[in-house]
């Protein structure tokens, strides 16, 4: 087994045990390629799906978000048809926002949705990026824009899962809190193909945070809500 890793958002040497980063503050997620010393053998990507959403299906209560993950699933199916027999472009949802309580289980959703999706051949490679949403606020003018673009490039291709973006709620008007929501906002619309975005906190906070940055409601496809 791999003992060390590296940050994805600034690179600095981790333990694979480690959850956060010392140096920037990111939550750090485990891919199957720090697990492994030897890459796994090829599986079935239908036997992989159906597994990802038999446990979804099994974990206790969200209804609601089991409904709607799998109306995603028939809807990228029907998609990727359209897409290449008849040349329209993909319209997938690929911004997502996550609203619920803690240990509802938005990250564990996040995890299932990010694997389906790279199942279903619209993400190129299963990675999920995940960082707290105020490790992306810098310590001076400039810095919140490079810690949000640094994010976003090493999701590119896979997901982008932002926690506690309900933290963003800048309601003192800090010049940095304000930068990383315009970046953000800026990334998710430049980055409509190559990235998929799920923001997850809490329902109150976030519809807070949401009224305030009127632009960001907009960079979202669709909303799961997370009720126990």
């Amino acid at each position: 087994m791999n003992q060390n890793t590296k940050c994805h958002n600034c690179g600095a040497d981790l333990q694979i045990t480690d959850r956060f980063c010392s140096q920037c503050g990111s939550k750090h997620e485990i891919t199957p390629s720090t697990i492994h010393d030897n890459p796994a053998q090829p599986t079935e990507p239908q036997t992989e799906l159906s597994r990802s959403l038999a446990m979804l299906d099994n974990m206790e209560g969200l209804d609601a978000v089991k409904e709607k993950v799998h109306e995603i699933v028939e809807f990228v199916q029907k998609d990727r048809i359209r897409t290449e027999m008849m040349g329209y472009p993909s319209r997938f949802p690929r911004k997502y926002l996550f609203t619920g309580n803690p240990c509802t289980g938005r990250t564990t959703v996040a995890r299932l949705l990010a694997n389906i999706l790279h199942e279903l051949g619209v993400m190129p490679q299963y990675k999920m990026i995940a960082v707290w949403s105020k490790a992306l606020v810098g310590n001076q003018a400039g810095h919140s824009a490079a810690k949000v673009r640094n994010a976003v490039d090493n999701a590119l291709g896979g997901v982008l899962f932002i926690d506690d973006i309900h933290l963003l709620l800048n309601e003192e008007k800090d010049p940095l809190v304000q930068e990383t929501i315009d970046t953000l906002m800026s990334e998710l619309a430049n980055h409509t193909d190559d990235l998929v975005c799920i923001a997850a906190g809490t329902p109150i906070e976030v519809e807070r945070m949401l009224n305030e940055h009127k632009g960001l409601r907009e960079r979202f496809d669709c909303e799961l809500v997370f009720e126990r």
